[in-house]
C-alpha cells in the first residue's frame, strides 16, 4: 500500500489511525503483492465560528493533536494507482475510532448506491448499519454511535484507475 502525507500522520490521532488503516487496507482487499490502492489522510480540528450576522460555519484547522472536547475530522483519500480497474465490492477500507476519542454520530460518508458504511461496537468482530447491535441472547442491546470503535466501507462502484475517493468520520475527544 502506497502512503501520502505530509504532517497529517505525526502524533497520537495519526499513529494510531495510520497503523490500522495500514494493516486494515490490506486485508480489505485480496490482491497480493504490489497494492493497487495509495491513501492519503488529512486531521483536522472542527470550530464553530460565530459570524457577525449570528450565522455559523464551521472551521478547519489541520492538526496532529487535540484537546478534550475537541471534535476531530478525518479525511480519507483513497486511489486506485494501478492500471486495472478494481472490481465493484473487492475495495473494503476499515478504520478505527481511535483510543481516547467517540465516534460522532452521523458523521461518517454515508451508505448511498456507490458505498456501504457500517460501524462496529465489537472491536471489528461484527459490523452492521445503524443500529448496531451488541451482546448475545438477553443481553443483546442497541449500541450508542458513541460507543463504535470501527467504521467500515465497502465500494460497490469500480474503481478505475487514477479514480480518487473521499471517505470522511469524526470523533470527539475526551
Amino acid at each position: 500500500m502506497k502512503h501520502t502525507s505530509g504532517r497529517s500522520l505525526r502524533g497520537p490521532l495519526g499513529r494510531c489511525l495510520a497503523l490500522v488503516l495500514a494493516l486494515t487496507l490490506v486485508a480489505g482487499h485480496a490482491l497480493a503483492q504490489d497494492d493497487p490502492l495509495a491513501y492519503r489522510i488529512e486531521i483536522f480540528v472542527v470550530s464553530h465560528v460565530t459570524r457577525d450576522d449570528g450565522t455559523r460555519e464551521e472551521r478547519y484547522s489541520e492538526t496532529t493533536e487535540a484537546r478534550p472536547g475537541q471534535t476531530v475530522e478525518y479525511r480519507i483519500f483513497i486511489q486506485n494507482v494501478s492500471d486495472t480497474t478494481l472490481p465493484a465490492g473487492l475495495v473494503q477500507i476499515r478504520l478505527p475510532v481511535p483510543e481516547g476519542t467517540e465516534y460522532v454520530a452521523n458523521s461518517a460518508t454515508p451508505s448511498s448506491d456507490d458505498l456501504l458504511t457500517e460501524f462496529s461496537a465489537d472491536r471489528g468482530m461484527t459490523f452492521s448499519e445503524p443500529p448496531v447491535i451488541i451482546g448475545d441472547d438477553d443481553q443483546r442491546r442497541v449500541a450508542e454511535p458513541s460507543s463504535y470503535d470501527e467504521v467500515r466501507w465497502t465500494f460497490f462502484i469500480e474503481l478505475e484507475p487514477g479514480q480518487e475517493e473521499t471517505l470522511v468520520y469524526r470523533v470527539i475527544v475526551r
